[in-house]
């Protein structure tokens, strides 16, 4: 990556995601627009592989956006690089709005353990530390102010429940980033995981 004229607000990541609540709101019309009770539980059968890779995308990119900020405010701690293509630099922007997608997010987690148990008669076992996850990036949003004033790395905010990394641990999370960039999957941002939580 090439750093000299500052650090890119996403790395990459925007290209590889979706809106995670329109494709579950979508996939939940499908499921409602079947009447019969023993049909729709077989439908949500079918449609939770699909759920579940949904909301792992979403919050691998979550994480992902932590692993970035971390890595852009501690690397350049001592000489902070400017912020590039920022999208929400000097916006007025609406609270709720910004929310909205990460509060989705954290309340479909227990609706789909809900509806596992309903329609699969089975607890679902999510990864524990999804909500985590979710929940320490709406902080750094709302610490942040949505990034809306963030003009430098120096500018940013990072929770104080995210560990911060050594040297050689901010290489290996730049290395897993560029890795995950070129390949599209963003659960391996995971891999890097234990060196901010």
């Amino acid at each position: 990556m090439d750093f000299s004229k500052g650090v890119l607000f996403d790395p990459g990541y925007s290209r590889y995601v979706v809106s995670f609540s329109m494709n579950i709101d979508a996939a939940y019309n499908t499921l409602f627009t079947i009447k019969a009770m023993h049909q729709r539980k077989f439908k949500f059968q079918i449609l939770y592989p699909q759920l579940l890779k949904l909301l792992e995308q979403t919050v691998s990119f979550y994480l992902g956006c932590l692993l970035w900020a971390v890595f852009i405010t501690q690397n350049f701690k001592d000489s902070p690089k400017d912020i590039l293509d920022n999208p929400f630099s000097g916006k007025n922007v609406n609270d709720e709005q910004m929310l909205f997608e990460v509060n989705y997010a954290i309340n479909y987690i227990e609706k789909l353990k809900k509806d596992c148990q309903y329609y699969m008669s089975k607890t679902c076992n999510l990864p524990c530390d999804w909500s985590e996850i979710l929940q320490v990036y709406k902080e750094f949003l709302i610490m942040n102010e949505f990034l809306v004033n963030a003009k430098t790395t120096a500018d940013i905010k990072l929770p104080e429940s995210l560990k911060i990394p050594s040297s050689d641990e901010l290489q290996m999370i730049v290395d897993n980033i560029e890795t995950v960039l070129k390949t599209g999957d963003l659960k391996q941002l995971f891999k890097s995981k234990k060196y901010i939580f």
